[in-house]
């Protein structure tokens, strides 16, 4: 009777022999390029995006990982320790390599992720992925062309300012950083979107400047001198209700206007995200859906 094969290990590789075999599909490549675009990623989300069960997600993504086409990092939690953490997934160095030689992909296109990264900064850009991956698998549902997805780390890189005057009278010069921007085309026709992610961990205090910011670049012709529209809607998603009317407040304070469109985290899922009426515009509590 042959030896029962050994469970691979969850969180490090095996040696190079011992590595079960494997043969990168088409599927595989396009879950690299969703790595890399992500930068980092749950497990439960690569699931949802390419994947029809746990056991086959899981299965993939054990033999992705021995073969170094990704690489893990383990979550951390209060409880249940480490066999409990949940998975991420970053691109790995044979990944990298494979999108260089078979996709086309720059070096500079491959978004290395950082050794070390504050928590609460992992934590948001992991729910900004979240809502992302909403995006995405509504668009596939309604046969929507989801054109573009612009991350912050983008706008970073390339960024634009606005002149804002502070309580003194002094002008002071302010980056644009949402949290994302993209552009879902449907049969109605294209929608573009900014997403703002409030975790409700700041002060009221820090996010009317980054309404002010919005207001400057959209009425100043920045946003329509990148982008080539005036089409624009401003997503904010917040913790709960309470939140969100602290939140609506402060962007009328601000000067905002029906551009801005609000909802919470658990309203948001791929069936509902796009389609459903789950948001509010700024003068009122009616639940609308974005596109229809």
């Amino acid at each position: 009777m042959s030896e029962r094969k050994k469970r691979l290990p969850r969180a490090r590789r095996v040696k190079p022999d011992e590595r079960p075999p494997m043969v990168l599909t088409d599927r595989d490549q396009m879950l690299l390029l969703a790595v890399n675009q992500f930068q980092v990623i749950r497990g439960q989300q690569l699931e949802r995006l390419f994947f029809s069960s746990r056991s086959t997600a899981q299965y993939r993504l054990q033999r992705l990982f021995q073969h170094e086409y990704v690489d893990r990092h383990f979550q951390s939690v209060v409880e249940g320790g480490p066999a409990s953490s949940p998975i991420l997934y970053t691109l790995g160095k044979r990944g990298a390599e494979v999108l260089i030689r078979q996709q086309g992909l720059l070096d500079t296109d491959i978004r290395r992720f950082p050794k070390s990264i504050p928590a609460h900064t992992l934590d948001h850009l992991l729910e900004v992925n979240e809502v992302r991956v909403a995006v995405t698998l509504a668009c596939q549902t309604q046969c929507y062309l989801l054109d573009t997805w612009l991350d912050e780390s983008l706008f970073r890189a390339q960024p634009d300012y606005v002149f804002l005057r502070d309580g003194r009278g002094r002008e002071q010069k302010k980056p644009v950083y949402p949290d994302g921007y993209f552009v879902v085309t449907a049969p109605a026709g294209t929608a573009h979107f900014f997403l703002e992610l409030d975790r409700g961990t700041e002060a009221r205090s820090a996010f009317k400047p980054q309404i002010a910011v919005y207001e400057a670049y959209t009425r100043g012709g920045g946003y329509q001198a990148r982008f080539h529209t005036r089409s624009l809607r401003i997503l904010i998603v917040c913790p709960g209700k309470e939140r969100l009317k602290n939140l609506k407040l402060i962007t009328q304070e601000a000067g905002g206007d029906r551009k801005y469109w609000f909802t919470t985290f658990d309203q948001i899922s791929p069936e509902t995200i796009l389609t459903a009426p789950i948001w509010e515009r700024l003068e009122s509590e009616e639940k609308r859906a974005l596109m229809g």
